[in-house]
């Protein structure tokens, strides 16, 4: 009996022509429109130019004299010297994040001026970070790297709040460049250990735009943002033509002449759950399967793709049981309508289909991952940036936990066959 319900329910689909575009010709359309729009294909560059202001209170090349004067005093051989003074060079902390990073591999990405004044600096709002090297800062930094001496001075990044992206990307620069040299600070101390030549510092400045971008992962263009957005915001549509569906049937008292075969009612209520997953399931598969043939959004993990996709279902099954029994306990249609009409709309504002709102606002972010179809785009998301399933548990959890939240609430609402 339930297979027979989901069959009527799938034939009833496919004879709606109206319904099969709305739920897979207009989110292709609005791909397609938004993807072309809004950044181009993924190999189009970064679109970011980071303002960066660089305080340095020190000197190269005294700093670097202090330091042969200092190994001059702890008695350091000449042979030695040298060789760590030809590494020092090359390990230079301000040279090598400003001049080699900043201003060479991430040019495209960051404009770097040369500042003097502190207070004045930090009060311009047109830069999204200040860089601050103190004076002796390459003196100490080289007795650390060489000879283990503890170090009192570090540098200082001053960051812009209002300006989160460009803020975000110079943090995520500074921060990989700072962990490759303490990384190479400790193979150098190895080496000297070991009496072996000191190692090859060229790759501390290996910093690149992707690498920077989403914190480490790959970069996810605009064709596959809004391939989820649209995606998770026209899947909500399922809900109201099951809905809308079920409320024809009561309508058209086929709902009266199947509770007289001995039809249990929350039979009925599970093939519309069912029906609604598996057109659903079957919606998302097909909008992503055309965006990874078209534009390659191509997802790293296609477990973890297929589990959110599943559970996001679930609540968009769940909420199709509410909404028909909300319109079979009220009876009317109304409800059904305004959920396509309006709410799927405020839901797809919140919960991100048309804003990035981790570049907008921590604040709409969060909100944004309570929403069903931002919980699931968030999901989405971190796997086709290169997460994997371990990552996205927390959003698996509580799509389900909105999956059954909803059929709770639509059990007691639900008309029990004494009320038809």
């Amino acid at each position: 009996m339930l297979r027979a319900f989901i069959k009527k329910d799938l034939l009833h689909l496919l004879r709606d022509k109206k319904e099969v575009l709305i739920l897979l010709a207009m989110p292709f359309v609005l791909i397609t429109i938004l993807g072309f729009a809004l950044g181009g294909n993924s190999s189009d560059t970064l679109s970011l130019n980071a303002k960066v202001a660089v305080i340095d209170q020190g000197n190269f090349q005294a700093e670097l004299a202090q330091f042969n004067q200092w190994m001059q005093g702890e008695n350091i051989p000449e042979a030695a010297r040298t060789q760590i003074l030809e590494a020092a060079e090359q390990t230079s902390l301000p040279e090598l994040l400003v001049d080699t990073v900043m201003k060479e591999e991430l040019q495209d990405l960051m404009t770097v001026k040369e500042e003097t004044d502190l207070a004045g600096t930090l009060s311009d709002d047109s830069y999204a970070g200040v860089l601050q090297f103190s004076e002796g800062l390459r003196l100490e930094t080289w007795k650390g790297q060489f000879f283990n001496q503890k170090t009192t001075k570090e540098l200082e990044l001053y960051l812009n709040e209002d300006k989160g992206l460009e803020a975000s990307v110079i943090s995520d620069v500074v921060e990989k460049f700072t962990t490759q040299m303490r990384l190479h600070t400790v193979l150098t101390q190895e080496a000297q250990q070991s009496n072996q030549a000191p190692p090859n510092f060229e790759s501390v400045a290996e910093v690149t735009g992707e690498k920077v971008t989403m914190g480490g992962s790959v970069p996810v263009d605009s064709f596959g943002y809004f391939a989820v957005g649209m995606s998770t915001m026209f899947a909500l549509y399922v809900v109201s033509f099951v809905a809308g569906y079920a409320y024809y049937e009561k309508a058209t008292f086929v709902y009266d002449r199947i509770l007289l075969t001995n039809t249990n009612p929350w039979m009925y209520a599970s093939s519309k759950w069912f029906s609604a997953v598996f057109i659903c399931f079957l919606q998302l598969c097909a909008l992503y399967s055309l965006a990874a043939l078209i534009y390659q959004v191509i997802w790293s993990d296609i477990i973890a793709f297929l589990l959110i996709t599943l559970f996001f279902s679930f609540v968009v099954g769940s909420m199709a049981v509410l909404i028909t029994a909300l319109n079979y306990r009220f009876e009317t249609q109304r409800i059904s309508t305004m959920f396509s009409g309006f709410l799927v709309s405020v839901f797809a504002f919140l919960g991100g289909s048309f804003v990035p709102w981790n570049e907008v606002s921590d604040t709409m972010f969060t909100i944004a991952s309570f929403t069903p179809n931002g919980a699931a785009l968030q999901a989405y998301l971190k796997i086709l940036s290169g997460g994997e399933l371990a990552d996205v548990a927390g959003n698996l959890f509580r799509l389900a936990v909105v999956s059954l939240c909803l059929l709770f609430l639509a059990l007691p609402i639900f008309p029990k066959r004494r009320l038809v």
